[in-house]
Formats: C-alpha cells, sequence, structure tokens
C-alpha cells in the first residue's frame, strides 16, 4: 500500500518567544481523526456486493465499525503530535475486533485461487477467474485525499492559534 505524507506549511510572526499549545492542538488532531473516520466508514457503508476495483460492500458492518483514529499519548520519544485512522487500530473509536488475521488486508490485496498449496498444484482448474477475492479499493487512501484539503487548512489554522507568547 502506497504511504502519503502529508506536509504542512505555516508562516507566522514571532514577537520574541513563544510555547506551542499542545493540548490545543492534539484537539485538532482528534478533529481531523473523526472526520476521516467518517469518511472512510462512510465509504465502505453501501449496503450492495462489491466488485473487483469497488469499496467493499457492507454485510454485518464488522469493517465499517472497526474503522478508528487513535491520537497517540506523548512519551520522552515522540511529541504525540499525529492521528492514525486505520481499520482494528487499537484504542479506536466504537472499536470492534475484527475476527481472524487482518481482513482488510485481504480486500486491498485480494486472494488468488488455491493461495495454499495443497495435494493438487493446478492454477485455474475450476476455470474463470483466477481470484478468489478480487482486489477492491483502498478506502483509506481515498478517504485521506478526499479529506486532505481540509485537514491541511484546519492544521494550519490551528497551529496558528495555539502558538503564545512567553512573558520574559
Amino acid at each position: 500500500m502506497s504511504n502519503p505524507d502529508y506536509n504542512v506549511h505555516v508562516d507566522f510572526t514571532l514577537v520574541e518567544s513563544a510555547e506551542l499549545n499542545r493540548k490545543k492542538l492534539r484537539k485538532t488532531f482528534v478533529k481531523i481523526g473523526k472526520k476521516i473516520q467518517a469518511t472512510s466508514r462512510a465509504l465502505v457503508s453501501k449496503k450492495q456486493v462489491s466488485k473487483n476495483g469497488d469499496y467493499p460492500g457492507f454485510r454485518s458492518g464488522k469493517l465499517s465499525r472497526s474503522i478508528g483514529y487513535k491520537v497517540p499519548r506523548p512519551t520522552s520519544r515522540r511529541p504525540g503530535l499525529m492521528v492514525l485512522v486505520m481499520p482494528n487500530v487499537k484504542g479506536g473509536n466504537n472499536m470492534e475486533k475484527l475476527m481472524g488475521p487482518y481482513y482488510p488486508a485481504f480486500l486491498f490485496y485480494g486472494v488468488r485461487r488455491n493461495a495454499k498449496r495443497g495435494k493438487s498444484h493446478k492454477k485455474g482448474a475450476s476455470g474463470g477467474t483466477p481470484w478468489r477475492i478480487a482486489p477492491r479499493g483502498n478506502f483509506m487512501i481515498d478517504a485521506l485525499n478526499k479529506e486532505s484539503s481540509w485537514s491541511k487548512y484546519t492544521l494550519a489554522k490551528e497551529l496558528v492559534n495555539s502558538m503564545k507568547q512567553v512573558k520574559q
């Protein structure tokens, strides 16, 4: 899967010294995470059978409910100014554990027939397509791309608002 990196550049004038209000900024990351989570859930909530290249269809709702967001706590090694949005993220909002292997990977990469080697190694012996589950569209990347301009604008605006002047 491709991993897009988004950079936000903000210009502002500093008086003498300023301090970043991380609490305010973390709330913005929560807001961005909720928005991308809602968009990605909407992409997989169509109640129809999905076809090759489409987004996964909605049958039981487990995939949709498993999409969560998480703003990690700051530690000595990381500042905690980021948000993770993905299916089956631990600590995500309305989290429901998917059963077995990582199901979204099967949807993205697909599964070929006879993926496990058995006694018969004949490929395509059953005829038809070699796919057991054809690859589906990547709903997470598309949700991120759909909300990227809004999230960049929101983050840039909040970066300027969260800077506070330090009195010396």
